[in-house]
């Protein structure tokens, strides 16, 4: 297989599973190893943050390559995403890369969709929020709300009546 494959594993979540990314975020970064060592796990929630499914692939090079991986495997279950990376994390302020990596990496889920909520970096020691590091005063759960519901009737993708041209 080499580094030509990436394995994405997957979790669905049943209709008795409460558990919502907007409240229970940090506690899925304490326990991301549970999923084993250099791994990228990322959480796929609907609008209002109720998880959907658990996706986990191989910490890749670069990162954003599990991240599309992991989107591709389950994120068509959630509209928002929260990614955790078990990766060092430094101590003191970010690097002033970590806007411009998150900022990529919002960029790969978007097209596909996904509204990346935040990517967490984690290891032994510390973690670390991107969304935190890069807007500490904006909202957290940042998840666009859904366009409303067309109404019935005439619009993009309803089939239009055909009218006969009397001779």
């Amino acid at each position: 297989m080499g580094d030509s494959f990436i394995v994405v594993e997957g979790y669905r979540s049943t209709p008795a599973d409460r558990t919502n990314l907007r409240d229970d975020a940090w506690s899925f970064a304490l326990d991301q190893r549970a999923f084993g060592p250099r791994r990228l796990v990322v959480a796929f929630a609907d609008p209002s943050g109720r998880l959907r499914t658990i996706a986990h692939a191989p910490r890749s090079d670069p990162p954003e390559n599990a991240l599309e991986a992991c989107i591709r495997h389950l994120g068509w279950a959630g509209a928002a995403a929260v990614a955790y990376c078990d990766e060092e994390v430094e101590e003191g302020p970010p690097s002033p890369r970590l806007a411009i990596d998150f900022a990529l990496r919002r960029s790969v889920a978007a097209g596909y969709g996904v509204h990346l909520v935040d990517w967490i970096a984690c290891d032994d020691q510390l973690f670390r929020s991107s969304r935190l590091a890069t807007a500490p005063a904006a909202e957290w759960w940042d998840v666009p709300s859904p366009p409303p519901a067309r109404p019935a009737g005439r619009g993009p993708g309803t089939p239009h009546r055909r009218v006969r041209r009397r001779r």
